[in-house]
């Protein structure tokens, strides 16, 4: 971080600390609850997911030429793999020949990835490397029957797809340069991949995402645990095109109030979420990272997905450092289990039959706001799509 943004940065947090404040938006939303569980709206938000980038792997996982992981993103099989240039591609999971999932494991080294149907090979890169009795494929152009290719880039440390065909990708344009350079400076890059944990979630993924961007709970709910390393209600918020930086004060931050900027580390004292719409969530703590990937299920608007990685910025090596990153897993299992998601599932509950037609965001829950307003824009914007593709007029 540039000491000048530092020195912002810890003023605006501390400034927020003094008078009991936050970054505001200009006034209260209101959204209808419905958003929750709209079948309708639901399908039009999985094509926006679908649209964006979406973190598959940690580059621990793809250390080796030939290294895998298989995976799902919205209904999209995915096959990953370290090339033997070191780059890593994402192909979907699927053989060419009659549809059949090509490979069945979660992850492991191959040089040759065959169908077990009827053994179609694909190699590394994709392409269709062999099919028995081919004499009965005369004709067949098989440079055109390769894995289909996703947007796939390799940027701090982890593995970033698109599952759309021909989608852009460039994770530092969407981070915006200087969101990009402050996250290149932590660290994560070089970062080693301590845990990794998938939850199938009986709620709508909008509303897993809001919990991750809401610093309001955080010493309403949670008063035995986080409360006690973070200001609630207090957050410097700062959003680039369609990702945004969310900054929550730690409690000792008054400690550097008057001290030469040039002696510390503002993320020391802080606790920073580095969001990339629509569900992708890179958290920077003093001593470990987390990653969030948060979709919606491919059918049902009440079930969603949420994948969380423990980064430690090296391996550790010691009994002391592993304790520390356990306990520092354990106090992140509790909040989430006995408190965040035992009382949001109540919401989507609550939505079906609550009898409550609009919900408020207040002024101090701006990077909730950003978001319901960014995904209910591009929603739409898919639905004048599909209207338009179905010569329907408005």
């Amino acid at each position: 971080m540039q000491r000048e943004d530092k020195i912002d940065l810890t003023r605006r947090l501390i400034a927020h600390v003094d008078n009991n404040s936050t970054d505001y938006a200009d006034e209260m939303l209101r959204v209808p609850f419905s958003v929750f569980n709209d079948p309708e709206l639901a399908s039009l938000e999985r094509d926006v997911v679908r649209r964006f980038p979406h973190i598959v792997a940690h580059i621990d996982e793809l250390k080796k030429t030939g290294d895998f992981v298989t995976t799902e993103l919205i209904g999209t099989p995915l096959l990953v793999i370290r090339q033997s240039d070191g780059s890593v591609k994402a192909f979907s999971n699927v053989c060419r020949h009659r549809g059949s999932k090509v490979e069945f494991e979660e992850s492991g080294c191959k040089r040759l990835f065959s169908c077990p149907y009827h053994n179609w090979a694909y190699g590394r890169d994709g392409a269709l490397r062999g099919m028995p009795h081919a004499e009965g494929f005369d004709g067949l152009d098989r440079s055109q029957y390769g894995l289909v290719e996703f947007p796939c880039e390799v940027r701090h440390g982890l593995v970033w797809v698109v599952p759309t065909v021909g989608a852009e990708l460039d994770i530092a344009r969407v981070l915006g340069e200087k969101h990009d350079a402050e996250v290149a400076d932590t660290g994560i890059a070089t970062s080693f991949q301590v845990r990794k944990e998938t939850w199938k979630l009986d709620m709508n993924w909008k509303i897993a995402v809001d919990g991750v961007q809401d610093s309001y709970h955080l010493c309403q709910l949670h008063t035995k645990t986080v409360c006690n390393f973070l200001e609630g209600n207090i957050t410097a918020f700062d959003l680039v095109d369609r990702s945004w930086r969310i900054v929550v004060a730690r409690k000792a931050i008054t400690e550097v109030r008057d001290a030469d900027p040039d002696s510390f580390d503002v993320r020391d004292y802080s606790l920073a979420n580095y969001t990339i719409y629509p569900g992708t969530m890179l958290v920077t703590e003093p001593n470990h990272f987390e990653v969030w990937t948060i979709v919606p299920d491919v059918d049902d608007p009440n079930v969603s997905y949420c994948t969380i990685r423990l980064l430690s910025p090296a391996e550790p090596t010691t009994p002391r450092e592993k304790r520390v990153l356990e306990k520092n897993w354990e106090l992140l299992m509790e909040t989430l289990h006995a408190e965040d998601w035992f009382v949001t599932k109540t919401i989507t509950d609550n939505v079906a039959h609550g009898q409550v037609d609009e919900l408020v965001y207040g002024r101090n829950e701006l990077p909730g706001q950003v978001f319901h307003k960014m995904i209910s824009g591009d929603a739409a914007a898919i639905a004048e799509e599909r209207r338009k593709k179905a010569g329907v007029t408005t």
